[in-house]
């Protein structure tokens, strides 16, 4: 296959992903998002044709884990490197050297991904662009995609800040790469993303994602209205550490 996505994933443990989240959310409650999320971003991959794809487990991940629908159409392979960069790079360095030729990086953080924008990332790198980015509102990016493999696009970054992709834009004018952005979107880390993703939900129809739709509506009840249950269900950053922007 020419095209392929990587899809970039952890094992949905309590206390080993979306911590940013706790609170609002109980390390259970995160986990069972991000497994939704995880689910959703997996089936709508899915539905586009002609492509490879591959899933990048960030290690340590059971054996049997993620193996089902909506994984099945997916080839795993384990995650390498010290950080998000040295692990994407590594992990588009395997999809170019399988043959592709034009290579998508996603997460499970943004449930508004969906098939047509991966669509149109394929289109943008066959009509001239050497990279294209979907901008996340916290100033990283939900997807990159590369037309030729090139570490220096993901060595030097200080991951998980509001300057990602302004310096990974600042570093293709360097490189002299061609780049375009995709249509915005928004990672889901924060409890301000959670209510943002509520309200999403209320007025987009598309991307299905079935399984966050259920999980969100579940937490906020039918009518919204704000964080229910207890009083320490408030958006804000874990206790005991700093808010910082960024997944």
């Amino acid at each position: 296959m020419e095209e392929a996505v990587v899809l970039m994933a952890k094992a949905p443990v309590p206390g080993r992903v979306k911590t940013r989240l706790c609170p609002p959310l109980a390390p259970a409650e995160a986990a069972r998002l991000y497994a939704c999320m995880l689910g959703d971003a997996a089936e709508e991959i899915s539905s586009v044709g002609r492509i490879a794809r591959y899933l990048f487990l960030d290690r340590p991940a059971a054996a049997n884990v993620l193996r089902g629908a909506p994984f099945s159409p997916f080839e795993r392979f384990p995650q390498r490197g010290k950080d998000l960069g040295e692990r994407m790079c590594g992990a588009a360095a395997t999809a170019f050297r399988r043959g592709a030729r034009r290579v998508v990086i996603v997460g499970a953080d943004c449930p508004s991904l969906s098939a047509g924008t991966v669509r149109r990332a394929f289109r943008e790198l066959s009509t001239g662009a050497s990279v294209v980015f979907g901008p996340s509102a916290d100033g990283g990016y939900y997807l990159v995609g590369l037309s030729s493999p090139d570490e220096r696009l993901f060595r030097g970054f200080r991951w998980s800040t509001a300057e990602v992709l302004r310096n990974a834009a600042a570093r293709c004018r360097i490189l002299s790469a061609p780049f375009s952005f995709l249509p915005p979107g928004r990672d889901v880390d924060t409890g301000d993303d959670l209510l943002a993703l509520w309200e999403w939900t209320r007025t987009h129809a598309r991307p299905a994602c079935p399984r966050t739709r259920e999980w969100i509506t579940g937490f906020f009840g039918p009518g919204g209205g704000g964080f229910p249950g207890s009083p320490e269900r408030t958006p804000g950053p874990p206790r005991g550490s700093r808010s910082r922007r960024g997944g």
